[in-house]
């Protein structure tokens, strides 16, 4: 049986680097030049440059991509999603609406996440219910009964059974080894899809994917990692275990501590608010608490840790100096530390690496993994 080809796919670097056979799955497979920039490893970059399909680079439009935008702020994926990630669901909308139309397309997700969540009624220590608990650091799921189903399998356990000495001598064919770990994956995998779909995005991200299937389009996956429902995202206080759904804060709007963690949560039928927590106790990272805080730095150019929300930070402008050209020929023109540089090279802001003085004030943060030249003098 052949199977059925999607007419148009946007694939994100997941499936590149899964080496997903693309040609399988589409017929026109789309992308942008910032995935493909994404893509480090020599071997996946080796790949792109063989492919057995056409690679179209297409851009959406940036009323796609202020759309898409709103959107997963409203779900709550937006702090999950990065640029490209944003751009890559634009492009999955704009050529839904080019090929099959706005009509089955979603303006606001189906389940909208409250503004706050509270407790009402005070309960006593011993009362709690199933979605909320005393302590959610030794919170586990309550064990189940033993009751007579458990009974009867042990006795049947009891029982002696003839076909043992048949079991013995099975090679272990239904086994998951490392040599037939790919085999298993490729056949756990569903590359087949439905007749009527058009346009799909194929991506291993669980954030694009939800907010792919609140809008309402198509979601193909490379290996079967697929989220089975779309859920929505709030931001909770480990302090002081209050809720907010305002996904850009860093800090809790009612205690002011840094303890905001994002949680799932659905919506029942009667408004009620369900929250699924995490069994790992450490939900808060430690990282960083261990040693005492620098002292404060003064001075227009200071970079000192985020600890409250109202902070004032420094606006990281280049000084006349640095925004002056050299330009003999001017007659206001004044000679600095060299005549002959073109910008300036010497001042505390060039020496930063604050260039950016046409985007104003505000506080940069710098990528650290990124690579900085080191000059070592030799010995």
């Amino acid at each position: 049986m052949a199977t059925t080809l999607v007419e148009h796919v946007v694939a994100d670097a997941g499936a590149f680097l899964r080496k997903a056979p693309l040609q399988e799955i589409g017929r026109n497979i789309y992308t942008l030049k910032d995935v493909v920039e994404e893509i480090r490893d020599k071997p996946t970059r080796r790949s792109l440059a063989f492919l057995p399909y056409q690679l179209h680079f297409k851009e959406p439009h940036p009323e796609h991509i202020r759309h898409v935008t709103e959107f997963s702020k409203k779900t709550g994926d937006y702090p999950s999603l990065s640029a490209t990630d944003i751009k890559v669901l634009a492009l999955t909308y704009q050529l839904e609406l080019e090929n099959v139309g706005s009509q089955h397309l979603r303006k606001e997700p189906e389940v909208k996440v409250p503004a706050a969540h509270r407790l009402t009624e005070k309960k006593t220590p011993n009362e709690t219910d199933g979605d909320e608990f005393n302590s959610f650091q030794f919170w586990r799921e309550p064990l189940p009964a033993i009751d007579d189903e458990l009974l009867g399998l042990l006795d049947k356990e009891n029982e002696p059974d003839d076909e043992d000495d048949e079991e013995d001598d099975d090679d272990g064919g239904g086994w998951i080894t490392p040599g037939n770990i790919k085999e298993v994956k490729m056949d756990s995998a569903d590359w087949t899809a439905p007749a009527d779909i058009k346009v799909g995005c194929l991506t291993t991200d669980f954030a694009m994917q939800n907010v792919l299937i609140q809008i309402g389009l198509h979601v193909l996956s490379v290996n079967g990692m697929l989220i089975k429902q779309a859920r929505n995202y709030i931001l909770r206080c480990h302090a002081c275990f209050k809720t907010t759904s305002d996904m850009n804060k860093a800090f809790c709007p009612h205690c002011g501590n840094r303890t905001l963690k994002k949680l799932a949560v659905t919506v029942n039928e009667d408004g009620s608010v369900q929250m699924h927590f995490s069994k790992n106790p450490k939900v808060l990272n430690p990282r960083g608490l261990r040693h005492t805080l620098p002292l404060p730095q003064g001075g227009k150019h200071s970079t000192n840790p985020h600890l409250v929300e109202d902070q004032r930070f420094p606006q990281q402008r280049l000084s006349r100096k640095a925004r002056q050209k050299t330009d003999v020929f001017n007659p206001d023109y004044v000679a600095g530390a060299s005549p002959f540089c073109e910008n300036d090279i010497y001042s505390r802001a060039a020496n930063l690496q604050i260039r950016d003085s046409q985007c104003g004030g505000g506080r940069r943060r710098a990528n650290p993994n990124a690579t900085r030249r080191k000059f070592i003098k030799k010995k």
